[in-house]
């Protein structure tokens, strides 16, 4: 008996480790604010996801056309640095855009 209560326990604690701090202390009557961000950092922000994004399709062009295996190795660990860059600027965007 002892060792089911102790799973239950320890399933209830791990279940209350995946939970966020705000979501204790979230209020539904105190809406939170929605980001802003200033029309410059945007324009900024929108240029260099757009570049980002044109130097990944540009990447994947050049894997598609490039029958060399080796070669198509090194264009894929440039792809992946792209693409670690553009991650965190398009989730930028999106919470910027989904506050509109």
């Amino acid at each position: 008996m002892r060792v089911v209560l102790a799973l239950i326990a320890a399933a209830f604690v791990s279940g209350c480790a995946v939970v966020p701090p705000q979501a204790w202390s979230y209020d539904p009557t105190q809406p939170q604010p929605k980001p802003v961000i200033a029309s410059a950092d945007a324009v900024a922000l929108s240029e260099r996801t757009a570049q980002l994004q044109l130097q990944r399709n540009e990447i994947r062009t050049r894997i598609a056309n490039e029958p060399n295996v080796w070669m198509r190795q090194v264009l894929y660990a440039q792809l992946h640095a792209v693409g670690m860059q553009l991650s965190p600027l398009e989730r930028r965007v999106a919470r910027y855009d989904q506050a509109r």
